[in-house]
């Protein structure tokens, strides 16, 4: 009996573990942002895209184990969504980096920290969505934490609105137009990630309840 506990609770307990990978990637981009340096951008890179590679790894490994069972806590398609979604989350904050990188991005804007402060605050909340969803039968907060990660997708969405308001208000040159806008967009979409990931699991508890 308690074997067959352990293994239903593996998938939730995983997706706790791969997002705080998303974490883990989260506070290694508030770091760069903090002390930035142009010199360190090939470090930089390498170093987030450590965490997205170790965070895919275990992913895979989740996956191999789904294909093996017979019987899941919760719909197996389910699973692969979350999991997928959780994996988005990771890849997102990596690739600000690497677009910052890819654009030799010499100086930062002061938005930077707004985006990252929101970002952390987001995956943060969406841990403690994730470690409450293995309850999801009885838990009467899984709603209020579903609503929290999206409210931080908003407040993401309205510092991305009001930051490409001012690039285009501040800014003449194009290519830094063109720069700061896609950065602008990759960094709101580390937010959107995070809500899709309460979506999903919004969607799967309809289906399992």
């Amino acid at each position: 009996m308690v074997l067959e506990k352990i293994k239903d609770n593996y998938y939730f307990r995983s997706f706790v573990e791969l997002c705080e990978y998303s974490i883990e990637a989260s506070n290694y981009l508030s770091s760069m942002v903090s002390d930035f340096r142009h010199d360190e951008l090939q470090r930089y890179k390498k170093e987030i895209h450590v965490i997205e590679h170790t965070a895919d790894d275990e992913r895979r490994k989740v996956l191999s184990n789904l294909y093996k069972e017979f019987i899941t806590p919760i719909e197996r398609e389910d699973i692969m969504a979350i999991l997928s979604a959780i994996d988005d989350v990771t890849d997102a904050i990596e690739d600000v980096a690497l677009r910052i990188y890819m654009y030799d991005v010499k100086e930062l804007r002061p938005e930077m920290k707004q985006f990252t402060k929101v970002i952390g605050k987001c995956v943060a909340s969406l841990k403690a969505l994730l470690e409450e969803f293995s309850h999801y039968k009885k838990s009467t907060k899984l709603k209020e934490l579903i609503l929290e990660v999206l409210h931080l997708e908003e407040e993401c969405d309205a510092i991305y609105s009001e930051s490409v308001h001012r690039i285009f208000t501040t800014e003449s040159d194009p290519i830094k137009l063109f720069i700061w806008e896609d950065l602008f967009l990759r960094l709101e979409n580390c937010c959107d990630a995070c809500g899709f990931v309460s979506e999903q699991i919004e969607s799967a508890l309809f289906k399992n309840l």
